[in-house]
């Protein structure tokens, strides 16, 4: 038996040995399994990613246009401040436009004034959670109204080769906007200001229209509709020659009946009017018509303004507004009277009737007035005054009544209704 081998001690404590290798193994894995997962934990933690001032979206608004109504938002309500809770791999390729924020009005509509935010992410990765600042939109329900308004043109700049602005024609001379009332009823004034620096000739331009209170302040259009609120606004511009003249008053008509204009002056004496090189080349003077000037027939000193861009042609204007009224000064004195005495001889008889004569022997002298300022009245005498008598209606002897026209200096007046007799004979009843 000294020579027989025996192994069964030796081969258990080897069996113990693989053994235990393996647990290790084991434990080693799992522990490096359990460091990996803690590092990704430290260095992909979850981690949160503001997003400021994301758009509210309002929708299914169009409940309300069948009922007339219009919302509008309470400003400062219709953004939401979102902070997405997620792993920083996940965090850093997180944009604002991944995330859908609406306001429902026809399902989230609540108490009347609040409609509650809903915000949805788009992506596919996984987000832990989304925190939102606000809850709800607070929105103002009114009624819904149209109204329209007249677009003001008005320009910034100089037109080039010394031109003015001769039209601005807009491409709608009136515009329809539609919106809450409370902000309809705020517009007073829709004005289109376009640049003409260096413009000749006619030129479209581009334009974007304001929208005005009473103040001349800007009234917020977000929740109006309007043409050209989203697009440009197109102005036809179209530019005049220029060209200094003259200004005459026609003061035919300025005094009235027994009075007389005794001196007029006005300013200012020229004005620059504006049109085509055609119209304007031979004008030298504006002529004022008559009835422009004292219309209420005043005596004494009148002082009168006179709107004379109303007289021009058409397709002329006053390009300085300032130009357009003239201070007219007038003095208006009563006239003055001067007496002549004309025989029955000095009167001028015509289409005596042949085979008549006339006898002036009961002819009475007749008196003539003649009225005038007394410059003109300095020129009168009996031999620039003539006065005669139209015999064309008689057609047999008798005596008649009939009217004198008296004939005076230019500038001064003379009497009207005169009447005189005249005796007329038969050549033969005279033999």
């Amino acid at each position: 038996m000294a020579g027989k081998l025996n192994y069964g001690k030796g081969g258990a404590s080897m069996k113990t040995k693989i053994f235990n290798n393996l647990l290790l193994k084991i434990l080693s894995v799992v522990a490096a399994v359990l460091l990996w997962l803690m590092v990704v934990n430290i260095d992909d933690a979850i981690d949160s990613k503001p997003f400021r001032n994301v758009k509210v979206n309002m929708i299914n608004t169009d409940i309300l246009t069948t009922q007339g109504q219009m919302c509008r938002i309470e400003e400062g309500t219709d953004t939401v401040d979102l902070t997405v809770y997620a792993r920083r791999s996940v965090l850093k390729d997180l944009k604002a436009s991944d995330f859908i924020v609406t306001a429902d009005m026809q399902k989230d509509l609540r108490y009347g004034s609040m409609v509650k935010i809903e915000v949805e992410y788009t992506g596919n990765a996984t987000i832990d959670r989304i925190e939102q600042n606000r809850e709800n939109v607070l929105v103002s329900i009114e009624q819904s109204v149209t109204k329209q308004f007249k677009v003001a043109v008005e320009t910034k700049g100089e037109c080039g080769n010394g031109l003015v602005v001769g039209s601005t024609i807009p491409a709608q001379t009136l515009v329809e906007i539609t919106g809450p009332i409370s902000t309809v009823e705020r517009i007073k004034r829709v004005k289109a200001e376009v640049n003409i620096t260096g413009i000749t000739g006619t030129v479209v331009r581009l334009s974007t229209l304001q929208l005005l209170d009473g103040d001349g302040n800007p009234v917020d259009g977000t929740y109006l509709n309007y043409i050209g609120k989203d697009s440009e606004f197109e102005v036809t511009v179209t530019t005049l020659n220029t060209k200094q003249v003259g200004i005459s008053f026609d003061i035919s008509q300025v005094a009235p009946e027994g009075y007389g204009l005794s001196a007029i002056s006005y300013t200012p004496e020229t004005v620059e009017i504006a049109g085509l090189k055609s119209q304007i080349g031979p004008i030298y003077n504006l002529d004022i018509p008559p009835e422009a000037l004292n219309p209420d027939r005043e005596s004494g000193k009148v002082v009168q303004t006179v709107d004379i861009s109303q007289y021009l042609s058409s397709g002329l204007l006053i390009p300085n507004e300032s130009d357009r009224e003239i201070v007219v000064t007038m003095e208006i004195v009563p006239y003055q009277s001067v007496s002549y005495v004309l025989t029955g001889g000095q009167i001028q008889y015509q289409n005596v009737p042949e085979g008549y004569t006339l006898d002036l022997s009961e002819t009475p002298p007749l008196e003539i007035v003649v009225s005038g300022m007394v410059e003109a009245l300095a020129g009168v005498s009996l031999e620039n005054i003539s006065a005669s008598v139209d015999l064309s209606a008689c057609q047999r002897a008798g005596t008649y009544h009939l009217p004198v026209t008296v004939t005076v200096p230019e500038g001064c007046v003379g009497p009207e209704g005169l009447e005189t007799s005249v005796r007329l004979l038969r050549v033969e009843d005279e033999e």
